[in-house]
């Protein structure tokens, strides 16, 4: 059940570059975590230069106005070495996707357990999932 929000600066991505950002996070989560291909939920927000501010370098990495914020939002209990996998398969697709450095690729995970998400009609779905048990999907 990932969400992501992606978060650009206005200008710098036309609906083009956008949809290859989309495809490119949506193949990652694909790949990385096993997903099904219809379990898609993005967000992604353009926002003006007052509303999308960054440090130029941070950590020994650079970046420029290229920056992609990517949240990824996903129901807790995945292995730490799922979790690395999956930012370095997300870094490396929306790098390429985007044509941008893989300095330029900010990713935030956010785990919750399952009886916090419904996919609807306000029932939890994934209640049974814990945080103790290995997720699958």
């Amino acid at each position: 059940m990932p969400v992501a929000k992606i978060h650009v600066l206005q200008g710098r991505y036309d609906e083009a570059r956008l949809d290859r950002v989309s495809n490119a996070v949506q193949h990652g989560l694909i790949s990385a975590l096993g997903i099904p291909p219809d379990d898609f939920f993005q967000i992604i927000h353009v926002l003006p230069p007052a509303q999308f501010r960054h440090t130029r370098s941070f950590l020994g990495l650079t970046y420029s106005d290229d920056l992609i914020l990517l949240e990824i939002t996903f129901i807790a209990g995945r292995p730490k070495a799922k979790r690395l996998a999956l930012l370095k398969a997300l870094n490396d697709g929306v790098a390429a996707a985007a044509q941008i450095a893989s300095d330029d690729l900010v990713i935030t995970l956010y785990e919750t357990p399952g009886e916090n998400i419904s996919f609807g009609r306000g029932l939890a779905q994934r209640v049974d999932i814990s945080d103790k048990e290995k997720v699958a999907t």
